[in-house]
């Protein structure tokens, strides 16, 4: 086997060894992000900090349940008072 044959089979080993590991944490109740060193170099790094808090914030929203904001009908509820409004501050 050749030096690219080695490691063409140890990459695709680690990576199926990698996904078992996730579904295992995954039915644990852990989530599992996997960032590669080479996505954090300087040219990179700003997009894939950013691709990591979305994935957070989406993480985050399905296991807390994102609620709906529910704004005031203004037949039937109060005003809710707004800061820039003078009656905000008596």
């Amino acid at each position: 086997m050749s030096n690219h044959d080695f490691w063409v089979a140890k990459i695709r080993r680690n990576k199926e060894r990698d996904k078992e590991e996730q579904k295992k944490l995954a039915s644990m109740g852990w989530h599992c992000i996997t960032v590669w060193e080479c996505e954090l170099k300087p040219a990179k790094r700003e997009e894939t900090l950013d691709s990591i808090a979305f994935t957070l914030n989406h993480i985050w929203l399905q296991d807390h349940g994102a609620k709906a904001i529910i704004y005031p009908n203004e037949e039937t509820d109060p005003p809710i008072p707004m800061a820039a409004e003078d009656s905000a501050f008596p």
